[in-house]
């Protein structure tokens, strides 16, 4: 059996039937083709590998923070963010509505409505998300590009998804909002897309660079900055693109922001860049260990080489979850990283 077609319009209906009666009736006479789960356990799951799902309506019972919560994972997770997510809430529910929106719900309606409403609000909603469908494939073709540009330096593989995790956990420690981790999370990932300009000869260079090298590799931030800044999709990712190696003190590029012009969500990559940056080897170098690791952090914490805050919730993220950091040495400081001149 093929896939559907493209006029097909699939609805996963998720809590039970009798907490919106008659809804799969309405939904299932207008040719919607609907599926059901009675709880919200296992949907974000099935989102992830089920194929064809376009709406997800939560018709919540008495458990309602299953079902905003439910909401805010399908939303944060960037496999399923484009899905939309309507609740249909009876009235007793009515002051609840913006604790829906709050979880990031597209819709709310509100019962007892007509089945005319009702259609064509999922209507609306199927029509946005269809015009977001092309955005998503956007965001994945250049996702994949970010990783493959990374492939292209044996000594950096998986480095932007460990920024793109070490940020995500930072952000929450602090209390970052579900759309700023959202762009901690992408803005990890792309963060050195401008490198599909430095040639591989400096990216896998195992000296120090020259001058005009280490001019090529300063460059990126702002190459990746105007890949990204045509669509749409990237731009809460923006900030972090362009200025994950500016520094508090000023002494960043490639604006040579400071204080307070410098915004947050960089702040926080910037350290999760510069941890991962140390905790794996080199073609210059060795890895550094955890120990030493935590004695440069805090060095540039203490020179504002890093956001001293950002610095101290790092260390509370890794006592907390003890991530695993690679490799044993004691030849590098926060100077002798940075005059080494690397491309990182």
């Amino acid at each position: 059996m093929g896939p559907p077609a493209p006029t097909s319009r699939c609805i996963l209906l998720v809590g039970p039937a009798e907490a919106a009666p008659r809804l799969d009736t309405i939904l299932s006479a207008d040719s919607w083709r609907c599926t059901c789960s009675e709880t919200p356990s296992g949907v974000l799951r099935r989102l992830r590998f089920e194929q064809g799902i376009d709406l997800v309506v939560l018709t919540p019972d008495g458990s309602f923070d299953s079902y905003t919560e439910l909401c805010r994972e399908i939303k944060f997770d960037a496999r399923t963010a484009f899905v939309s997510v309507i609740f249909v809430l009876p009235s007793d529910n009515a002051q609840r509505r913006a604790e829906v929106y709050g979880a990031g719900a597209d819709d709310c309606i509100q019962l007892p409505a007509s089945p005319e409403e009702i259609l064509l609000r999922l209507s609306n909603a199927l029509r946005a998300k269809r015009a977001t469908d092309s955005l998503e494939d956007s965001t994945a073709v250049i996702t994949s590009l970010a990783t493959a540009i990374e492939g292209r330096d044996a000594y950096t593989h998986g480095h932007v998804e460990r920024v793109s995790m070490y940020s995500v956990e930072i952000g929450k420690h602090i209390g970052v909002d579900n759309a700023g981790l959202a762009a901690l999370k992408i803005g990890g990932i792309v963060h050195d897309i401008g490198k599909v300009s430095v040639p591989d000869s400096i990216l896998n260079k195992p000296g120090k660079l020259s001058e005009v090298e280490m001019e090529l590799v300063k460059r990126h931030p702002i190459i990746g900055y105007h890949i990204l800044q045509p669509l749409r999709a990237f731009r809460d990712a923006l900030s972090i693109v362009r200025w994950h190696h500016e520094r508090p003190n000023g002494k960043g590029y490639p604006d040579g922001l400071e204080g307070d012009r410098l915004p947050l969500l960089p702040r926080i990559v910037a350290v999760a860049d510069c941890l991962d940056a140390l905790s794996t080897p080199r073609p210059y170098r060795p890895a550094v260990s955890p120990s030493e690791c935590g004695e440069i952090l805090s060095a540039a914490a203490d020179k504002e080489d890093l956001d001293p805050s950002l610095v101290a919730a790092l260390f509370d993220v890794l006592g907390k979850r003890a991530p695993t950091l690679v490799g044993m040495s004691t030849e590098c400081t926060v100077d002798r990283w940075n005059d080494q001149g690397s491309s990182d």
